[in-house]
Parts: structure tokens; sequence; C-alpha cells
């Protein structure tokens, strides 16, 4: 089944980014099932409107959808997966 791939694909990662821009309710789910795994979870969106109240004390990576502002986005997560490679 394709959630059971899902979850053994989160389960075996060092690190899960989850774009929450739009609210996608499977992006939800599986965030939620990397936290519930202890996996490290990289959250980014474009608007902060994209994270629920309940999520906005997890630090996340804000981003424009334009050319530059994905190379901010790039450069962003770069540093933080360079920064839970090292724990």
């Amino acid at each position: 089944m394709l959630i059971e791939d899902v979850v053994k694909l989160i389960a075996s990662a060092r690190v899960v980014i989850c774009d929450l821009t739009g609210k996608n309710a499977n992006v939800f789910y599986e965030a939620g099932i990397a936290h519930a795994l202890g996996q490290d979870v990289i959250l980014i969106a474009q608007h902060e409107t994209d994270i629920p109240f309940d999520l906005r004390h997890i630090r996340y990576v804000k981003y424009l959808n334009n050319e530059e502002g994905l190379k901010v986005l790039a450069e962003s997560v770069g540093k933080r997966l360079q920064s839970l490679v090292r724990k």
C-alpha cells in the first residue's frame, strides 16, 4: 500500500523536509508521522499562514517562490541540514 511505503521512507530518512505551503493534508499527516517516529523534520512554507497555529512554535523556513527566494531557501535548508547531520 502507498501509505506503508511512505511510512517506511519516512522511517528510513535521516531528515524529512515538509513544505506546508497550501496546507496539504497529506503533508501534515506525513509531518506528524515523522515527528511521531522521532525523525528530524524541517518545515518550510511560503507564508506564515500556511503553518497551523499549533505548529508555529516549531522553527520553519519561510521562502518566496521565485528565483531569488528559492536560492535563499536552498541555502537555509542546506545550513539546517548541516546542523542536523552534525548532531
